[in-house]
């Protein structure tokens, strides 16, 4: 690995004061930092039926999930849950809470989920999305969800809407 301040030549190497064992630069002593990445996105609802995204790319290609991708630089949560929101959906979305977080620490990754009310009635799949549909919790195709973190959130929100309307935080931490 190369540095990304100086291009200098980086070893891995304990430092001083820190458990775990980091590249640092030979040259200019830059510390890199390897850190998870943030997945924003929107559970979307409307009149208390979620829309799901049909995937047309890997992983998880044909299966259904939740608008959300990887939270770029200078973007809130928020703001990087709509863009995916709009970008996967084409929805307009107006956000009601955070309503979870899910931990995949073997790939690095963390999933900051809002639910959101979708605004828009013309929704559509875009190029990573082959189809976009509105299910009634019951009708939720469970077999066919892409991810366990979506279906942990589905999961939530059917116990939420089953058990109180009224919708809680939820981790699987």
């Amino acid at each position: 690995m190369f540095c990304i301040k100086c291009g200098g030549e980086t070893e891995f190497v304990s430092i001083e004061g820190d458990e775990l064992k980091r590249d640092r630069c030979k040259v200019c002593g830059y510390i890199h930092y390897h850190n998870p990445k943030i997945i924003a996105g929107i559970l979307p609802i409307k009149n208390f039926d979620v829309l799901l995204c049909k995937r047309d790319i890997e992983p998880g290609f044909g299966k259904w999930t939740i608008p959300a991708g990887f939270l770029e630089i200078g973007e809130t949560l928020e703001d990087g849950a709509k863009r995916e929101a709009k970008e996967e959906a084409n929805l307009e979305i107006k956000i009601i809470k955070l309503y979870g977080t899910y931990s995949i620490p073997r790939i690095s990754q963390i999933y900051i989920i809002y639910l959101g009310e979708i605004l828009n009635e013309d929704y559509f799949g875009n190029s990573e999305t082959s189809e976009v549909k509105i299910f009634q919790v019951k009708d939720i195709p469970w077999s066919n969800v892409a991810f366990s973190s979506v279906k942990f959130l589905l999961e939530k929100y059917e116990y939420d809407l089953n058990n109180k309307k009224q919708f809680g935080f939820y981790s699987n931490s």
